[in-house]
Parts: structure tokens; sequence; C-alpha cells
């Protein structure tokens, strides 16, 4: 019922935050495992949550069922991404071709966090504030590689669910 109201309750990507601006975080992220799958045809969430076993028998080589964790990720390049539990080092191998495991690296990054439903061109409108902003700030970003980070339920109320982006910075 919580989850209704925006409380998350699972693992979230683990990050400490080195600055915060007015509109944005700089944020260190630590290195962690995520699941990937294509989302052209906006069906990735099912292969994902099949690999991690949220609705049937867990689709990866051990069947083993992993925990839902936050936040769901879409990249620019459209592909989606679940981030594995931090403890999971070792990921079972997807049985569903189209899941891939991919390592995520220790990354800093400037994050924007806005409420509200979900909708793409909202997430590209704040990428593009984010960019500008960071930018204004004097950091040096990659804007080529950003994600929308999407925290909550679907069920949540629309005004309570979290949503973030997320654009890498320079080393």
């Amino acid at each position: 019922m919580s989850s209704l109201f925006g409380y998350i309750s699972g693992e979230t990507h683990a990050f400490s935050v080195i600055e915060t601006k007015p509109t944005y975080e700089v944020r260190s992220y630590a290195a962690g495992m995520m699941i990937e799958a294509p989302n052209e045809k906006n069906d990735a969430f099912n292969k994902l949550a099949g690999y991690i076993g949220v609705m049937a028998k867990a689709e990866n080589a051990t069947q083993t069922k992993i925990a839902m964790t936050s936040p769901v990720v879409t990249t620019n390049d459209k592909k989606m991404q679940f981030v594995l539990p931090a403890a999971i080092t070792e990921p079972p191998a997807p049985t569903n071709e189209a899941v891939t495991v991919v390592p995520k690296g220790a990354e800093k990054a400037v994050v924007a966090t806005y409420y509200g439903s979900w909708n793409e061109g909202t997430a590209v409108k704040k990428k593009d504030d984010l960019v500008a902003a960071a930018k204004s700030d004097g950091l040096e970003v990659d804007e080529t590689r950003w994600e929308w980070r999407r925290h909550n339920p679907p069920w949540t109320l629309p005004w309570y669910k979290k949503n973030e982006v997320y654009v890498p910075v320079k080393s």
C-alpha cells in the first residue's frame, strides 16, 4: 500500500552525493551489475522481469529468483536495464537471448530528480535542462549516454512517481 504513495522499499543503486546544486546533484555511483534488453517495441520490462522471476520461474541458468531493485533504467539508445542487488557479483546467465548481463563501472554523474507520470518527452526536456545547467556550472558531461531512471511501480500515484535523468560526467 505504501508504494501507492511513492515509498521505495527495495534496494537502490548505491551512490553518494558529491555536491548539491539548485536543480541537480553531482553523484558518485558504485559499480554494479545490470541486466539489459532492447526496448524498441516497449517489451523489455517483461523480459527483464522474467530473468529475475517476478511472475514465474526465473529465466536464468540457475532459475534463481532475484529481488527487484530500483531504478528501472531506460538508456538513450532504447535499452531497458534493471540494477541487480549489490550482493550479486556473478549473475546467472540469462536463458532469454534478448537479455544480457552488463557490468556497470563506478561513475560520476549529474542527476536531476523530478516527480510525475512516466513520459519520455518530459524526460528528454529534463535531460536538456540538466545538461544546460551542468555546462553552465563548468562541468563537462557526456550527453550521448544519458539515462531516464524510474523508481516506483506502475500503481504509484502519478504525483508521487520519482523519476531521474542521469548524465555521466566526463573524466
